[in-house]
């Protein structure tokens, strides 16, 4: 018996982590509709071809979202619902910027990373939340980074409030290293999200929709690794940082595979408010559930993307 069709929305789907996490769940079956979500058309359009071919599954689709920019997420989410796709069963928030030094702000006059990394997604959630047919599961792709007792003193995040994260003062901001610490901040991020959504699930008695976070390792592969690309070349990556991160390293086929697991696979019915280090479950950081810098984080978010009716 054919199995009911549904679909999953994986974010940076075009390319690296994101492409292969479609690729194992448009391989799967061809019961799933899989939909990149990307800010390249050019890239993205050229990566559906490649899907189709590669998994055998025609129902791999394109629809553009730029992170960066609110409209856009807003205009993502609404063709989606005006849309005739199979009931949404997974939301993959994997797409990511580690930015420069130097700070960038959006059209929207917020900091690229923070919107692209972590405002952007909850806003995205928030849009499309109604959406999700139970059971269904939301990932988001934090990263072990987001630890602030680490021996790498110069990768720890450094999350003071929401406000300042998003409007940094800009000369005081531009020091070396800050580019990184504002993306492992962002990962921090990413798991107060999740232990926040997760709480309000338990609250609401919504027991047949998950939310997980998951570290995929660093990946010199991407050409980034979530690493700024001046400071950390592919040969320290390769050689130096296994010295001092046993196990750090993976790429982005290992990764990927077991990121679309955490969609697909019937081992992970009901778990929620957990993060995975790739294919072990693994406990986050203490400040991870800082209900402080949660409800900082939470509240914050629901102000600057002006979001009227939260999960």
């Amino acid at each position: 018996m054919a199995l009911a069709e549904q679909t999953v929305i994986i974010t940076g789907a075009n390319t690296g982590l994101g492409y292969s996490c479609a690729k194992n769940i448009a391989a799967e079956n061809k019961s799933w509709h899989v939909i990149l979500a990307c800010r390249d058309s050019k890239k993205a359009d050229e990566a559906v071809r490649n899907l189709i071919v590669e998994t055998g599954n025609p129902n791999i689709y394109f629809l553009p979202l730029d992170l960066s920019s609110f409209d856009s997420v807003k205009a993502f989410s609404s063709k989606y619902i005006q849309s005739n796709y199979p009931p949404l069963k997974g939301l993959v928030c994997n797409a990511g910027i580690a930015g420069e030094d130097e700070v960038v702000f959006t059209k929207d006059g917020i900091e690229s990373t923070f919107q692209v990394n972590c405002l952007s997604h909850f806003l995205l959630i928030q849009l499309l939340f109604k959406k999700l047919i139970p059971p269904a599961r939301i990932l988001m792709v934090s990263s072990e980074l987001h630890r602030n007792n680490g021996s790498m003193k110069a990768f720890l995040p450094n999350y003071t409030n929401a406000q300042e994260l998003a409007y940094p003062n800009k000369e005081n901001s531009n020091i070396k290293g800050s580019g990184q610490i504002r993306y492992s901040t962002s990962k921090l991020c990413m798991l107060f999200y999740t232990h926040k959504i997760n709480d309000l699930f338990h609250e609401k008695g919504i027991n047949n929709i998950t939310i997980n976070a998951f570290n995929p390792g660093l990946m010199p592969d991407t050409g980034l690794g979530g690493l700024n690309r001046k400071l950390f070349q592919k040969f320290f990556l390769k050689y130096i940082l296994p010295i001092f991160v046993k196990g750090a390293l993976s790429t982005p086929q290992r990764s990927g595979k077991l990121l679309a697991q955490l969609i697909i696979s019937d081992k992970f019915n009901g778990m929620s408010g957990k993060y995975f280090d790739r294919e072990k479950e693994i406990a986050p950081s203490d400040e991870s559930f800082d209900k402080n810098k949660i409800a900082d984080l939470w509240n914050t978010s629901i102000k600057i993307t002006k979001i009227e009716n939260e999960i």
